[in-house]
Parts: C-alpha cells; sequence; structure tokens
C-alpha cells in the first residue's frame, strides 16, 4: 500500500487575502477606496479578529492596500 501525504489545508487568512485580492483587483472595491472594518469583516467571514489581521497584512505586502 501507498499512502501519499497529505495536503496541509489552506489557511484561513490566505484564503480571506486572496477573497479581498479579487475584491481590489477585479474593481468591485475602487481604488482609494477603504475595505470595511475589521469587526464587519470578521462577522461576514465569520472568523476571529486574528485572521481578519493577518489576511490585510498579507494584502499590504502585496502592496494591494496601504494603511
Amino acid at each position: 500500500m501507498r499512502i501519499r501525504p497529505l495536503a496541509p489545508p489552506s489557511k484561513l487568512s490566505r484564503r480571506l487575502s486572496e477573497q479581498l485580492a479579487e475584491e481590489i483587483k477585479s474593481g468591485r472595491l475602487a481604488p482609494g477606496a477603504r475595505l470595511p472594518t475589521e469587526q464587519a469583516l470578521t462577522r461576514a467571514a465569520r472568523v476571529s479578529r486574528t485572521v481578519v489581521r493577518e489576511a490585510v497584512a498579507a494584502l499590504r505586502a502585496e502592496g494591494l492596500v496601504v494603511a
């Protein structure tokens, strides 16, 4: 029997940052527009504040958002 390694589950913060990046790249979030508040994102995505903060940090690192 050959068992292959399982792929690690994707991180919630990565999935959220990908969704937000798609919103930005598609133009649904206009340049210069504010992101929804941390509280609104936690409610909408049903994740913790830590996940939201990590996702926004990833977007910042990609240059898609500025503080």
